[in-house]
């Protein structure tokens, strides 16, 4: 009787280093790609977050400069002294009067509803052909911001007024006084000041 040769247990092949090498080698590069990935999608979006900042920031700067010019355009109002244009004209408010209750001599004057306010400025035309200056083109404003009109018939009872009907030819200048009947104790705050009867005036204050 014979008995069964028990199998030979066949050699496990040996694993190539090659492969174990190239194996651990393509997972650091999967590991590698992954970061520098992880890496770039994180500067982006600091970038993108740095750039919306700085674009909102520079927007507000310029609101902000916005802001401060019309403020200041608004704070600059033109006073007594200070030369204004407006169309053909050049306008230099150089003094005030108030209080006036006559305006000509004993044999011929003119008297006031209330009192006279007496406007002095020098218009300079600084246009290129001749222009008429009437005091019908100066607004007088008070505290309440009513509008006053000139007295043109008080103006012609003024000597050297220069308000009633003056041609003014390319260069020369004229003083002025233009003449307001406003109630007593009205205080007059400022003139609008016109170089054509459609022109958009300049304001300077008497204060």
């Amino acid at each position: 009787m014979t008995h069964p040769v028990p199998p030979v247990p066949q050699p496990q092949p040996k694993k190539s280093r090659g492969c174990l090498w190239a194996t651990l080698i393509g997972l650091g590069l999967v590991v590698l790609f992954g970061f520098v990935g992880c890496v770039a999608v994180i500067a982006s979006v600091g970038s993108d977050s740095s750039s919306s900042g700085q674009s909102a920031s520079s927007g507000d700067k310029k609101d902000d400069k916005g802001d401060s010019a019309e403020s200041s355009d608004e704070e600059k109002t033109a006073g007594i002294g200070d030369t204004v244009e407006d169309g053909a004209f050049a306008f230099t408010v150089t003094d005030i009067e108030t209080g006036v209750s006559r305006i000509g001599n004993d044999f011929l004057h003119h008297d006031a509803q209330g009192q006279f306010v007496i406007v002095h400025v020098t218009v300079e035309n600084i246009g290129d052909q001749a222009e008429m200056f009437h005091g019908s083109s100066v607004k007088l404003y008070d505290a309440d911001g009513k509008e006053y009109s000139n007295d043109g018939e008080a103006e012609i009872y003024l000597e050297d007024s220069e308000a009633f009907l003056t041609d003014i030819n390319p260069g020369n200048k004229v003083d002025a006084k233009v003449v307001f009947d406003l109630p007593e104790g009205v205080e007059p705050v400022s003139v609008k000041l016109h170089g054509s009867l459609f022109s958009s005036g300049v304001t300077v204050s008497l204060s």
